[in-house]
Order: structure tokens, then C-alpha cells, then sequence
């Protein structure tokens, strides 16, 4: 079976997010963006284009986590929906204690542009590790 256009543009991202790319990790990111990051996670908010992205969440996690990795499990592929399950893994910078914690991502994907991200974590196991 072939793959959507949506599931390509997210494998894509991934592979980017591993290699350590940013550049290709954001390409695809839409003007009409939407990034949703759950509450109770360390960089909590509605973010609505890549600089707020990379401000309020990426840049959030490098200065206050020692180490942080999403492990991508599985994509699934629902054509413009796009469904990721995987693992964060981290440890605080402060604390120096780390954690393991499964989560899930929705993507929504118009035209090769991501219009929407939405995250859900276990958020205790991460602030668990962020508190003494």
C-alpha cells in the first residue's frame, strides 16, 4: 500500500528530528500553523508559527533539560491525519533525574504543509523528573 502525502511529510520530520536536522525538521510547517502542546508538559501553550514553536518549546527544553528525545514507535497513517506513538525520554537539568514517559502525536497535514500538531503525554512522569 502506498503511503498518503501526509505520512511521507511526517516520516520526513522524524528522520529529520533524529539526524539532528532543524532545517528540514521545519520546512514543511504551514504560515497557518497550529502546535499544540498539552498542559502539565514542560512547555505548555498553543504556538502559531515556527518562531513561537522554536522559542516556547524547543529552545524551553534545550536550556532546562540535560537530555530530551522523543522515540518514534509507529506512524499511522489515516491519509492528511497522521497518528505518531513513541517515548520521551529525558533528564533535567537541575534535578538530574530522568524519566521514560509514552505519548502520542496528531498531525493534520493540507497540501505537504502541517497545519496541526497536537500532543498528549504522560506529563506526571516528566515533572516528576523535573522536581526534587
Amino acid at each position: 500500500m502506498a503511503h498518503s502525502q501526509g505520512f511521507k511529510v511526517i516520516s520526513n520530520l522524524y528522520a529529520a528530528y533524529k539526524d539532528g536536522d532543524l532545517v528540514s525538521f521545519y520546512k514543511d510547517l504551514s504560515p497557518d500553523l497550529v502546535w499544540i502542546e498539552c498542559e502539565g508538559f514542560p512547555t505548555p501553550g498553543v504556538f502559531r508559527n515556527k518562531e513561537e514553536v522554536v522559542d516556547n518549546v524547543f529552545s524551553v527544553l534545550a536550556r532546562d533539560w540535560s537530555h530530551w528525545n522523543f522515540e518514534l514507535d509507529q506512524l499511522i497513517d489515516a491519509g492528511e491525519f497522521i497518528v505518531a506513538t513513541g517515548t520521551y525520554q529525558g533528564t533535567h537539568g537541575t534535578t538530574a533525574r530522568s524519566f521514560n514517559a509514552r505519548a502520542a502525536h496528531t498531525w493534520h497535514v493540507v497540501n505537504g504543509k502541517i497545519v496541526r500538531f497536537e500532543q498528549f503525554a504522560d506529563t506526571h512522569l516528566i515533572q516528576s523528573a523535573a522536581t526534587a
